[in-house]
């Protein structure tokens, strides 16, 4: 346990239906998808998983990378006899969502705030420092304690949401202690793919969609290149929204997967 708070199982699975995939970001676990899991169980069935070297999750193989990390999940779908899922994945786990695009195991593809579309590789230089400076408060790593934990929620919950007192208190506890927990950031900041990103975009041609929130204090929407939608992809802002937006507007989010998953279902597509 961490802060009173109880360790989270490494894989959630829920519901009934159609495969879903959700991958959480960097610092958390499948818990930070909230309410949308329940409900997206309605009519799917769901397996959020916490990634390796995240709370929780299984330890992380090293050197632990994005690619890394994106081989774990396709042996996630394989050992769910799943050979492609409906895919939605938030920072860190918008771009592996990505690439398990790329790597032709979804059926739709759902990215969030989605790391590696940077404009420039200063972009991810500038995301690792945010990471780097908040590392001596948060003490990043399972063998090292927060310095000032009366802080922390206070401090870093702006960071994942515009609007912190819309994050239900459970929630709120479950994100401050796993982003204390996570013992691969300095693996991730040496990842040679990190300064070029995601480059494969303009292959996908299963439904996707990129969705940007406007108030996103971690991946400001200027630090994407310029996204051109193709009759796959598709591009939409988040107004009045931060970087874990499912934190503080679930029924949107539930919404916009919901939306993207309609559009992979509909007849015009599966013809």
């Amino acid at each position: 346990m961490v802060e009173g708070v109880a360790t989270p199982e490494a894989v959630h699975r829920s519901g009934g239906g159609e495969p879903l995939l959700l991958l959480h970001g960097v610092l958390l676990t499948w818990q930070s998808w909230g309410a949308v899991l329940d409900e997206l169980a309605t009519g799917h069935t769901v397996l959020a998983p916490t990634l390796p070297g995240h709370w929780g999750g299984p330890e992380a193989a090293r050197p632990a990378t994005v690619a890394a990390l994106a081989d774990h999940c396709e042996r996630l779908l394989d050992e769910s006899g799943w050979d492609t899922a409906h895919i939605a994945g938030n920072s860190l786990g918008g771009w592996i969502a990505l690439e398990l695009a790329a790597r032709g195991r979804a059926r739709s593809c759902t990215a969030i705030a989605p790391a590696g579309l940077w404009r420039t590789p200063a972009a991810a230089d500038s995301l690792l420092r945010k990471f780097r400076a908040f590392g001596p408060l948060i003490g990043l790593g399972p063998d090292r304690r927060p310095s000032m934990p009366s802080l922390l929620r206070s401090l870093l919950l702006p960071l994942l949401a515009d609007r912190p007192a819309l994050v239900p208190n459970p929630l709120a506890k479950a994100m401050t202690a796993a982003i204390t927990e996570c013992a691969i950031v300095d693996d991730l900041a040496e990842d040679p793919d990190l300064p070029t990103g995601f480059t494969r975009l303009s292959e996908l041609d299963i439904p996707t969609s990129i969705l940007l929130p406007d108030r996103d204090r971690v991946l400001p929407p200027h630090v994407y290149a310029p996204l051109t939608p193709t009759a796959a992809v598709e591009v939409r802002p988040l107004p009045g929204l931060g970087h874990v937006p499912m934190l503080e507007a679930p029924d949107l989010i539930t919404a916009e997967i919901r939306a993207t998953i309609a559009r992979a279902e509909a007849p015009a597509h599966r013809a």
